[in-house]
């Protein structure tokens, strides 16, 4: 992937139904250049998918950051065991610093992150968690 590709990918980052002639005219391409670097990066799971951003009061929920501690003999793959078949969560990383791994979930309530928190304290890799619960979003664009 070259600068042109994330340029491309930015631009769908901030506007998914960004048309292929505005993408060419900011990344000085053709727009079949752009259409078949798009179709790479598509094939290639750069670009898996497209969405929607809404914000309407019967679909909001609730958001937080959820730190993990792992024991200190925990590998990596048991670290992603921990959370990758829960739903709520959305996104997840390692990380350098006090935690092992930061989470960003998306939960119905505060009884539903009490439940999914008590569920990760019970991985046995898991010796603690903290969670910081989001008031409110400033900002939804995570350009590459």
């Amino acid at each position: 992937m070259d600068e042109v590709d994330r340029q491309i990918v930015n631009q769908l980052v901030l506007n998914g139904r960004a048309s292929l002639t505005d993408i060419a005219r900011v990344v000085s391409l053709s727009v079949p250049a752009v259409k078949r670097r798009i179709g790479r990066l598509e094939r290639d799971d750069v670009i898996r998918g497209y969405t929607a951003i809404v914000d309407e009061p019967d679909v909001r929920k609730m958001y937080a950051l959820v730190e993990l501690f792992c024991t200190k003999d925990a590998r990596r793959e048991e670290a992603i065991e921990v959370f990758e078949s829960r739903p709520e969560v959305l996104l997840g990383f390692t990380v350098a610093g006090d935690s092992d791994v930061i989470l960003l979930v998306r939960t119905e309530s505060t009884d539903h992150l009490e439940a999914l928190l008590l569920d990760l304290r019970g991985h046995p890799i898991v010796e603690r968690t903290r969670a910081q619960i989001m008031l409110h979003s400033l900002i939804g664009r995570i350009p590459i």
